[in-house]
């Protein structure tokens, strides 16, 4: 997680954005419990609903 949140300064540094697509049920978990997407610049899609 702290790679993303690095990744996502420097890439906020850029004018730029992070985009997260279809993370994992837990690591989306983890990504909202750490607060990374509450970055500015961070986006985080969840995945699909089973069909």
């Amino acid at each position: 997680m702290l790679d993303f949140a690095m990744i996502a300064r420097r890439l906020r540094k850029a004018g730029r954005e992070l985009t997260l697509r279809n993370a994992q049920p837990d690591i989306s978990v983890l990504i909202e419990y750490v607060g990374l997407h509450r970055l500015p610049g961070v986006n985080v899609m969840p995945a699909p609903a089973p069909a």
